[in-house]
């Protein structure tokens, strides 16, 4: 059988690796030596072409990560090789697949048959380099009109916080993006890490994306989650539900977060941020 993995992201590529083993060929931007054999397709590849790319391995199996680009490839292959998809998948075993359904308030476990196509959800794993794997220059044509010179990571970079045993968390009720910095000096206060909201993040860009929390962002179980402004639809809800103790500020007492949290703090999150930041500190 031959399994095909690609993602542009190095974490979900072994994340693949970590449900089929390393008999795979990985295709990746850049040289990761991961898998049997490792197909280097450049940093300038369209999705179309990378699709094609993956289609000519022939590959009975595929396996891409969760990222817009990744799943437009995932599609494109799905289409030209008329199988199946099966997204956003955590577990594989024995041609059956496991994925959140329901806003991650259940697991579907889906049995296939070959060819298909997967993607699959992020996890914090660790994937030894194969110093055996055999290394393609694929190095497939970009687009004519645009040519990337450089490349730079977002603000904040990748951050993880799936380990982290403190979150702050903010939503829209935090008000602006001014008020963030509030929010940062409390979780800095606490020794934590900061999160937010797919509105904050994924739509008004207050926070960088790789602090979104929820479905489609990270699933996180600190010890302490203190969610600032957040209403808490089944989208985030499904992402701190493993959470060991939730702490809720808002000032709407019947904001769905309030049936789901351990503390309820009706209050106006700035002022709750200020206030705890200070007794910390002079604690």
């Amino acid at each position: 059988m031959t399994t095909v993995v690609y993602s542009e992201d190095l974490d979900f590529i072994k994340t693949a690796l970590s449900m089929v083993g390393e008999k795979v060929i990985v295709v990746s931007k850049s040289e990761v030596k991961l898998g049997e054999e490792n197909h280097v397709i450049g940093q300038e590849a369209k999705e179309e072409k990378i699709a094609e790319y993956i289609v000519g391995l022939r590959p009975e199996l595929t396996i891409t990560g969760s990222t817009k680009r990744d799943k437009t490839v995932a599609g494109l292959v799905a289409g030209a090789l008329r199988v199946p998809i099966i997204p956003e998948v955590i577990e594989l075993f024995d041609n059956k697949a496991k994925r959140i359904v329901y806003s991650g308030m259940g697991i579907a476990e889906l049995e296939f048959t070959l060819p298909i196509v997967i993607t699959v959800i992020k996890k914090n794993v660790e994937v030894k380099v194969n110093q055996n794997c055999k290394v393609f220059k694929a190095d497939l044509p970009g687009t004519e009109k645009v040519r990337i010179l450089e490349e730079k990571r977002k603000e904040g970079g990748n951050v993880d916080l799936t380990s982290a045993q403190i979150i702050v968390s903010v939503g829209r009720g935090i008000g602006s993006k001014e008020n963030i910095k509030y929010a940062e000096e409390l979780a800095n206060a606490l020794g934590g890490t900061l999160g937010g909201s797919r509105p904050v993040t994924a739509e008004l860009g207050w926070l960088p994306e790789d602090r979104q929390i929820g479905l489609s962002g990270q699933k996180v179980k600190p010890k302490l989650y203190i969610a600032l402004g957040i209403s808490g639809q089944p989208q985030h809800l499904a992402g701190i539900k493993d959470a060991k103790v939730i702490v809720a500020v808002n000032k709407d007492k019947n904001a769905p977060i309030v049936n789901n949290a351990d503390y309820i703090i009706v209050a106006d999150a700035v002022e709750f941020c200020k206030i705890l930041t200070e007794k910390v500190r002079n604690k």
